[in-house]
């Protein structure tokens, strides 16, 4: 009957010890396993982010790239209407003076024929002939001359057109993509040591037995009429290691 008893109650305090070694290494598995969860759902999030913002840039890259096409296509075709009005322009200036020189022609030739047709000879006459010739060819030179003139200056405007389709189309820039940098990996924590845990078991053990060999000495003590001693308690277990 005393062997039944110290057996049971150092069995009941091995397993006692036993169980809280168990219990605290899952309690700390648990909470690395927490850990790293929460870790790796930030991580997570971190790299959701980078993949958003890395879309923003790439929308707003083509944006600028379709307001540049938008852009330099209605500078061009702003460039090639005013060239052709100044090539309108142009050929009109020349249609004129060429009328104008040929009204020219037409008066001078007449006023040559009346002097023919007045029936006077000499020096008179010729002088009056050269004089028209001379007339003709002032005003030949006056219309060639406002003629080049003209074109100079619808060559200045031409000029001043393809600057002002070239600051049109600077005026657009590409846009310049801002460098969005993948998340680092979290460091994960490791698993607990079992270690101390499985020194505590041991130490539990090793108690439970103490345990029973006391209490079976103070049994048979008392069966043989002498006080049984005082029990010194086990020696504190170890405390588990969280790293």
């Amino acid at each position: 009957m005393c062997d039944a008893v110290a057996i049971t109650l150092g069995v009941l305090s091995a397993g006692l010890g036993i169980g809280q070694s168990v219990a605290g290494a899952q309690a700390a598995q648990d909470q690395v396993n927490f850990a790293n969860a929460q870790a790796q759902q930030g991580f997570a999030y971190q790299q959701m982010q980078a993949s958003s913002a890395r879309n923003f840039e790439q929308m707003k890259a083509n944006q600028q790239e379709e307001m540049m096409r938008i852009n330099r296509m209605l500078a061009d075709n702003s460039y090639s209407d005013e060239i052709s009005q100044l090539n309108l322009r142009l050929q009109q200036e020349q249609a004129a003076s060429s009328q104008e020189q040929q009204k020219g022609a037409i008066a001078g030739l007449k006023a040559r024929g009346e002097i023919a047709a007045s029936g006077r000879l000499g020096n008179t006459v010729d002088n009056l002939v050269a004089d028209v010739y001379r007339q003709q060819a002032q005003f030949d030179f006056a219309t060639s001359q406002n003629l080049a003139f003209t074109g100079d200056q619808i060559q200045q405007q031409k000029r001043g057109v393809a600057a002002q389709r070239g600051s049109r189309i600077a005026s657009q820039q590409a846009y310049i993509k801002q460098p969005v940098l993948d998340p680092m990996e979290p460091m994960y924590q490791k698993s607990p040591s079992m270690l101390p845990f499985i020194l505590q078991g041991g130490s539990s053990i090793l108690g439970g037995v103490s345990t029973g060999i006391n209490t079976y000495g103070s049994l048979q003590k008392i069966r043989q009429g002498q006080p049984p001693p005082v029990p010194t308690p086990p020696p504190p277990p170890p405390k588990p290691s969280s790293s």
